[in-house]
């Protein structure tokens, strides 16, 4: 069972946690790099999943620098990070929830324990997607890249104090690592995850993965 009364403050990704978006992003680089050879495409595709939660400034300058490298790829990669900004927002506003985690989130939120979103998406546009779907009031605050997850999680420890127990939320590499390094219960959610070796690492381990927040073995009744 995952006890949330045993922690101190939650930590949520936003892609695959709180938002069923991952599918969306994918299929938008794909759309972003439409006139690119297919090839190519293939393999930004892999890295794109094995490398969920790192920031679309960097997927896409690795694509113009090591999987397809030219000698205007600097312009290339800024202009795709504009086109693929362009098809993810409208995308974010409607996308469904993962289900459960609104239910959850103002759960926990009535219990006031402090909730923070650490995400690889660009932050401003984050905020106003959260903004306009009148979820931001939710959360303690909403991060996000440029920055990395380190780098965001420094400022969470920095707001809660080093000494207080947290439990993230996540569905990928990044999020694990990022669990890891600042000593957090880590929770794979695994319903909408492009994460293939996290679902093998956590499979049929209850304790620490849950489907969706509609999961019968988490407890929030403090």
């Amino acid at each position: 069972m995952i006890d949330i009364t045993d922690y101190d403050f939650v930590v949520l990704d936003c892609d695959g946690v709180i938002l069923d978006s991952n599918l969306l992003k994918t299929d938008a680089i794909i759309k972003t790099l439409e006139d690119e050879p297919e090839r190519y495409v293939d393999k930004m595709i892999v890295y794109h999943k094995n490398n969920g939660g790192i920031s679309r400034y960097k997927k896409f300058r690795h694509y113009f620098e090591e999987i397809n490298p030219c000698e205007d790829g600097e312009i290339k990669a800024k202009v795709s990070i504009e086109k693929f900004a362009e098809i993810v927002k409208k995308g974010l506003l409607k996308c469904d929830y993962i289900p459960g985690v609104i239910d959850f989130i103002n759960n926990i939120k009535r219990k006031g324990l402090p909730l923070f979103v650490v995400s690889g998406s660009d932050e401003i546009e984050l905020r106003k997607v959260f903004s306009k779907r009148k979820i931001d009031t939710l959360f303690c605050s909403i991060y996000g890249s440029p920055f990395t997850k380190t780098q965001i999680m420094k400022n969470v420890i920095s707001q809660v104090g080093s000494r207080k127990k947290g439990i993230f939320f996540g569905d990928s590499k990044t999020d694990f690592d990022a669990a890891m390094q600042f000593e957090l219960t880590f929770i794979f959610v695994k319903g909408a995850s492009e994460w293939e070796k996290g679902k093998k690492i956590f499979n049929g381990n209850s304790n620490y993965s849950i489907q969706n927040f509609q999961s019968s073995n988490i407890i929030t009744e403090f």
